[in-house]
C-alpha cells in the first residue's frame, strides 16, 4: 500500500512546485538552481494525502478553499500597505491578530510596533513592490471556528517558516456583522529570512490547498482539496453577479424592454453579448477547449480506474468500489461551458412557450356535450 500511496500522490500533485524565485535578492541569501523545484516527497505532506482527498471528494466532502485576496488601494505596496492592510483584518485594532511566534497583537498602537519590527528588514514606507501576500484560508458555515483557526496556524507554520507573518479568524462569533463562513486572513511577508521573494503561482495554490486540508482532518473536520478536473468540472464556477447580470440582460431582451444601463466590468458585458447573440442567431455556442477537456477527463477516470483496480488487489475492496463509482461519476459529467448551459435553458424556454401558444386548445368533456 506504501507503494501505492507514492505513485497516487505524485500523480495527485502532479507538478514541481515554483513558489520562489531561484535568484538573489537585493537584501542578500544564496541562489540554488534546485531550489525552485521539489517533488511530493519534498513537501512535507503525509503519504496518503492523494488518496484521501479523492475519496473524500468522491464522499461530496466539503472543498477548502484558499485564495490571494487582491487588494486594489493606492497604497498597497511598501510597509505602509501592509499596515493598512492590517488594520483592515483587524477590524482597526478591534480582533486580535496573532503572529509567527503566538503573540497577540490588538490595537493599532500594537500593529504599528509589529511593522516598525517588519521594516527592520529592509522594507521601504513606500515601494514599487509588494511586500507581503494576503492569504484568505476559508470553510464552508457550520465548520468549527476554532478548528478552522488552530488549522490555519499550523498551515502557516509549516508552509512559511522562514517567513514573518500574522493571521486573524473572521466569524459572526467573534464579531458582529462577521459571515457565517469561518475563514482565516493571513498576511505573509514576501521575503523570507534569506532574502528570498515568494512568488505563488497556480500550482502552488494548489499544494497550499491540499496543505490545510490536511491541517483540518487533523482537527477532526472531513473535507477535501482537489482540481476542478479531478471532480469532472470542466468549467470555472461563474461569479453570481455576473450570471445575475446575465439573466436579467436576457429577460429583458425576450420582453421587448430596454436593459438596463448598469455598470458592468469587460468579463461581464462580453458574456453577455456572446450569449445574445446565440440566441437571436439560434445557434448554440461553441466550446473552445472541447478536445482538450475530453482528453483530461478521460485521462482522469483511467486514472481512477488503475486505483480502483490497484485497491482491490490489496484488499482494500470497499476503497475501490468507492474509486471506481467516482470514475464512473466523473466520465458521466457534462464538458458543457458555461455559455452553453444558459443558452440551452433559455433555448428550452423559448421552444416551451411557443409550443403552449401553438397548440390548439384540448376540449373538455363539457365542451363535447354542449356541441351535441
Amino acid at each position: 500500500m506504501q507503494q501505492l500511496n507514492k505513485q497516487i500522490d505524485d500523480w495527485f500533485i502532479g507538478y514541481k512546485t515554483h513558489a520562489v524565485k531561484p535568484k538573489r535578492s537585493s537584501l542578500g541569501g544564496g541562489s540554488n538552481p534546485n531550489r525552485n523545484t521539489k517533488p511530493f516527497a519534498k513537501t512535507g505532506l503525509k503519504s496518503g494525502t492523494g488518496l484521501k482527498n479523492l475519496q473524500a471528494a468522491a464522499a461530496k466532502k466539503p472543498e477548502v478553499m484558499v485564495k490571494i485576496a487582491k487588494r486594489v488601494s493606492k497604497n498597497s505596496k511598501g510597509i505602509n500597505g501592509v499596515q493598512n492592510h492590517m488594520k483592515y483584518i483587524s477590524r482597526n485594532g478591534e480582533l486580535p491578530l496573532e503572529t509567527r511566534d503566538g503573540d497577540k497583537v490588538q490595537g493599532n498602537q500594537a500593529i504599528q510596533s509589529l511593522m516598525n519590527h517588519w521594516q527592520k528588514s529592509g522594507i521601504r514606507e513606500n515601494s514599487d513592490k509588494r511586500e507581503a501576500i494576503n492569504i484568505v484560508l476559508s470553510m464552508p458555515a457550520g465548520t468549527p471556528p476554532q478548528a478552522v483557526l488552530n488549522a490555519a496556524r499550523q498551515f502557516a507554520a509549516e508552509q512559511f517558516e522562514k517567513h514573518e507573518y500574522a493571521f486573524v479568524l473572521h466569524h459572526e462569533s467573534e464579531r458582529d456583522g462577521e459571515p457565517p463562513h469561518p475563514h482565516v486572513h493571513l498576511c505573509v511577508m514576501v521575503r523570507d529570512y534569506d532574502g528570498i521573494r515568494l512568488n505563488p503561482r497556480k500550482n502552488d495554490l494548489f499544494e497550499w490547498r491540499v496543505r490545510f486540508a490536511e491541517k483540518m482532518r487533523e482537527q477532526g473536520v472531513e473535507c477535501t482539496a482537489t482540481r476542478r478536473q479531478h471532480r469532472g468540472q470542466s468549467i470555472k464556477g461563474q461569479k453570481a453577479d455576473i450570471r445575475q447580470i446575465i439573466l436579467r440582460t436576457i429577460q429583458e431582451e425576450k420582453q421587448g424592454k430596454q436593459p438596463e444601463n448598469i455598470k458592468r466590468s469587460h468579463i461581464a458585458q462580453t458574456n453577455v453579448e456572446a450569449i445574445l447573440e446565440a440566441l437571436q442567431a439560434q445557434q448554440r455556442p461553441q466550446h473552445p477547449f472541447q478536445g482538450k477537456a475530453q482528453q483530461a477527463k478521460d485521462h482522469i477516470t483511467e486514472q481512477y480506474s488503475l486505483i480502483s483496480r490497484e485497491l482491490y488487489k490489496l484488499g482494500y475492496k470497499t476503497e475501490a468500489k468507492i474509486m471506481k463509482d467516482f470514475a464512473n461519476e466523473v466520465s458521466g459529467k457534462s464538458l458543457d461551458t458555461q455559455a452553453q448551459q444558459i443558452y440551452d435553458r433559455h433555448a428550452h424556454s423559448c421552444q416551451q412557450s411557443q409550443t403552449q401558444t401553438s397548440e390548439p386548445k384540448n376540449p373538455s368533456r363539457d365542451d363535447w356535450e354542449m356541441e351535441r
